[in-house]
C-alpha cells in the first residue's frame, strides 16, 4: 500500500474518530473554578488528572485529559485568581486542560452529567491579600410590601428571600463578610437597606428581586440593573414597579436631578458589576434550563439604590407573572443555582477589580 493511501486510510480513521467523541459545546471560567459542558453525560473513565513535577524555574502543573473534541482555538487565561488555565485538544481522541501555579495547589473534580467542574482552591479569599470583602445583601421588599405577585398569588418577597439567603451563605462560605438587609418576613424601609450597607462600610450592595409584567405579556428572563437615568421605556417601567413603595420627601424632579449627578466612577463599578453578575447567573441558571432568557444589564432609576456609598446593583430573576418562568423560581434547585450565579458573578467583580 502507497504512502498517499495509508496517509488517506489514517486520516478517515481520525475523521471518523472525532465524530463518534464526546464533544465539548462551551465552558465558563470563574475565580478558582472550570465549569465545561459536554453534548452528552460523562464517564468518570473518560478523565485522567495527573500532575507534571515542576523542574527548576518551572510552574507547578496539574493536568486533566478528557476524552473529548474541543474544537475551538486554544483558550489561555492567566487571570483566573492565581492559577494559569489553557484549554487544547491535546491529540486526535484528547482534549487537555493545564492548570499551573508557581506553588503546588490541589483541584477538586466532579462530574454532574454533562457538566465537569473543576475548582482549584478551597478558600478564594486568599486572592484579595488578606483583605475580608464586605457584601450587603439585600432581600427585595418584605412584609407589609409583598412585591410583584405570581400568576397563582405567588409573592416575590418570599422567592427572594429564599434565593438571598442562599446566596448569603455560599459567599460566606467562601470566606466574604455578608450582611443581610433582612432574613425573614418583615418590611424594611429602602433607604434603611443601604444605611445598613453605609454603616458597615460594605465594598457592594446587591438588592434581589423577580419581575412582573401584567398580561398579556409574556415577558421572561433575568435582568440585572445598575443606577443611572433610565434610557428605556421598558427599564423605567421596571424601576418604576419596584420604585412603588418608595416614601420619602424627595419630589419627581429632584430625584431625577440626583441622578444626573451620579458620581461617574462609582456608575462604571456598578455597571462592571452588573456584567459579572448577569454573565454568571445565566451560566448556573442555563444549566437547570437551556432556554433561560438573557434580559441583559441595563440602566434604571432604582431608588433602592440611590443612597448607597458604594458600587450597587438590582437583580431581577425571573418574572412571577410568566407561568413558565415562576414554576422554577418555585424549585429549590433553580433558586440554588440563581444564588450560585450571583455569588460567583460577585467573585468575579472583586477578582476583576480589586486585586491587592
Amino acid at each position: 500500500m502507497g504512502k498517499i493511501a495509508k496517509f488517506a486510510i489514517g486520516f478517515l480513521a481520525l475523521f471518523a474518530a472525532q465524530l463518534n467523541a464526546q464533544k465539548i459545546t462551551r465552558y465558563q471560567l470563574e475565580p478558582n473554578k472550570l465549569v465545561v459542558e459536554f453534548e452528552s453525560a460523562l464517564n468518570a473513565s473518560d478523565i485522567n488528572d495527573f500532575i507534571i513535577n515542576p523542574t527548576q524555574n518551572d510552574p507547578y502543573r496539574r493536568v486533566v485529559d478528557i476524552k473529548a473534541v474541543y474544537a475551538d482555538k486554544p483558550f489561555i487565561d492567566s487571570k483566573s485568581g492565581s492559577v494559569a488555565v489553557k484549554i487544547a485538544q491535546f491529540n486526535a481522541k484528547i482534549a487537555r486542560i493545564v492548570l499551573s501555579r508557581e506553588d503546588k495547589f490541589d483541584i477538586a473534580i466532579s462530574i454532574a452529567a454533562n457538566v465537569l467542574t473543576i475548582e482549584f482552591a478551597t478558600k478564594k479569599i486568599e486572592l484579595f491579600g488578606g483583605y475580608k470583602p464586605v457584601v450587603t445583601i439585600d432581600a427585595g421588599h418584605g412584609g407589609r410590601d409583598a412585591g410583584a405577585i405570581g400568576v397563582n398569588k405567588q409573592q416575590e418577597k418570599e422567592i427572594v428571600l429564599k434565593v438571598a439567603i442562599l446566596t448569603a451563605k455560599i459567599l460566606r462560605d467562601r470566606g466574604f463578610e455578608v450582611a443581610m438587609t433582612r432574613e425573614n418576613d418583615k418590611y424594611v424601609a429602602l433607604q434603611s437597606r443601604t444605611s445598613l450597607a453605609n454603616k458597615i462600610k460594605a465594598d457592594i450592595f446587591v438588592s434581589i428581586h423577580a419581575n412582573a409584567c401584567p398580561p398579556p405579556s409574556k415577558l421572561e428572563g433575568i435582568e440585572t440593573y445598575f443606577l443611572s437615568p433610565a434610557k428605556s421605556d421598558r427599564a423605567k417601567e421596571v424601576a418604576a414597579l419596584e420604585n412603588s413603595v418608595v416614601v420619602d420627601n424627595m419630589e419627581k424632579y429632584s430625584k431625577e436631578a440626583f441622578l444626573n449627578f451620579l458620581n461617574r466612577e462609582m456608575v462604571v463599578s456598578s455597571n462592571k458589576l452588573a456584567i459579572d453578575i448577569q454573565r454568571s447567573l445565566l451560566f448556573y441558571a442555563r444549566q437547570k434550563y437551556a432556554k433561560t432568557v438573557d434580559g441583559g444589564v441595563r440602566e434604571g432609576p432604582f431608588w433602592v439604590l440611590t443612597g448607597a456609598q458604594m458600587p450597587s446593583v438590582l437583580v431581577e430573576i425571573g418574572y412571577v407573572t410568566n407561568k413558565e418562568e415562576i414554576k422554577r423560581l418555585l424549585d429549590p434547585a433553580y433558586q440554588r443555582a440563581l444564588a450560585e450565579g450571583i455569588a460567583l458573578g460577585v467573585e468575579s467583580y472583586f477578582i476583576n477589580n480589586l486585586h491587592p
